[in-house]
Parts: structure tokens; sequence; C-alpha cells
């Protein structure tokens, strides 16, 4: 289950560095706003990843044994589950939280960042946290592959794809290309402007995004992020309670 586990680590040093030598001026927000940034990397790098690693192995190990391995699609099979199936089911899920009232009061602390880079990845409320595709479903589908290693593999390059279109370097630090196949930091930060939060809802391809009629392709990084009329920071991170 730990295949690959320190490639978001590698991600998130490469890219702060790059951010750091970059220089590309940012808002500076308020200090909740960095201490935000900080508790979500903390609840995402660390306490989601073990509360995943106790569903399956305290969790469904001990209840249901014989399950484990039961899905025979292969080391290739289960990445592409996670990578593209499960990749889906976020892209889904994503639009559901623009579009329903309490789950965009969940997933605005997020969005109400005033700047969009590495440290505000993981930016969330605390509740929502806990319902990420990401976590329902990971420990399962994860359990019930004959090769975890593939899965978990997929889902630590989901984690530091994530980081990696929240990042914000020159544009010259993106080939063209990539775009075709992948979300981009550019296609990401627009989504996260004020004009683009209806389109470009995908995580690692935009496959689902034109599949959908949700792809909007950039022109460049936009100029202001954030929401309209959002609660203070701690508000927004409390959220309801």
């Amino acid at each position: 289950m730990t295949a690959g586990w320190f490639l978001p680590l590698i991600a998130f040093v490469t890219l702060a560095l790059l951010e750091r030598r970059s220089a590309r001026p940012e808002p500076a927000g308020l200090p909740a706003d960095h201490l935000l940034n900080l508790l979500g990397l903390a609840v995402q790098g660390v306490v989601i990843p073990a509360a995943g690693y106790l569903i399956a192995t305290r969790g469904l190990a001990v209840h249901s044994p014989d399950l484990a391995g039961s899905l025979r699609i292969g080391c290739v099979g289960a990445f592409a589950l996670n990578f593209v199936f499960v990749d889906l089911l976020y892209y889904l899920q994503h639009r559901l939280f623009h579009r329903v009232g309490v789950l965009w009061a969940l997933h605005q602390c997020h969005h109400a960042s005033p700047a969009v880079n590495v440290w505000a990845t993981s930016r969330n409320s605390l509740l929502i946290n806990f319902l990420f595709v990401y976590l329902l479903l990971n420990p399962v589908l994860g359990f019930l592959c004959d090769c975890p290693e593939g899965f978990f593999l997929a889902a630590a390059l989901t984690a530091s794809l994530d980081l990696w279109r929240h990042s914000r370097l020159p544009g010259r630090c993106t080939p063209g290309w990539l775009g075709r196949a992948l979300v981009t930091p550019a296609h990401h930060h627009l989504h996260h402007s004020l004009d683009g939060q209806r389109v470009n809802f995908g995580a690692n391809l935009m496959l689902w995004d034109r599949l959908f009629g949700t792809a909007c392709e950039p022109h460049g990084y936009p100029t202001r992020y954030g929401t309209a009329n959002a609660p203070r920071p701690w508000r927004q991170f409390l959220f309801p309670w």
C-alpha cells in the first residue's frame, strides 16, 4: 500500500523550490490563510493516508480477509483503475461540489485562497477531506486489487499531479502538448479564477472535461483568485461547525 509514497514528497519539495526561484508576484494573504495551507497539507499528507491505511489493514483485512486480491486485473489494470476510473469519479464529484449549495460551502475554503500555488494545494474545510472519493474508495479498491502496488503507485502519481497543477511556475515549464492529455497548471489556475469556477473540473485527465463539455483552454495565468463574499478563513475551515 506504500508503493510510491515518496513521489508526492519529492514533487512538493521540487515544486516549492522552483516556485521560490521563479519569484512570481502573488497576493500576500492573511496569516490565517497561510496556516490553513499548512493544516491542509498535514491533513491530506498524513491524516488521510493514515486513515486509508487503517481502513484497509484494521477494517477490511480483519473483517473481510477473503476479499483481498479478489479483483484480478493485474498491475496495469490496477494502475488504470485508479488513474482513470477514480479520476472520472473525482471529476463527477468535483462538479457536484460546485453545484450543490452545502457541498459548495464545504469546498469554498479551497477556492477562497487569494493565491494558488503548491502550498495551497490541500487547503480545504476540515470535513470535506473525509468526503473525497480518494479516501472513500482508494482503501477499498486497493484492498480488492490483486496488485495493490500498481493501484497505489497511481494514487501517489495523482497526488503528485495535484501538487503540480496547483503550482505557479512560468508557462514555459509546461510543454503545450501535455495539455492535450493532462490537466496542466494553466488549466487548473483558470478553474480557480473568479470567472472559471464552472470549467476544468478534472484532476489527472482533460478527457472528462472535453467529453462532458466543461473544458476551457487557458491563456496564461489569471490575475485574480478567490471567491465573492467568502467568509473569514477560520469559518471556511470549520464549516458547518
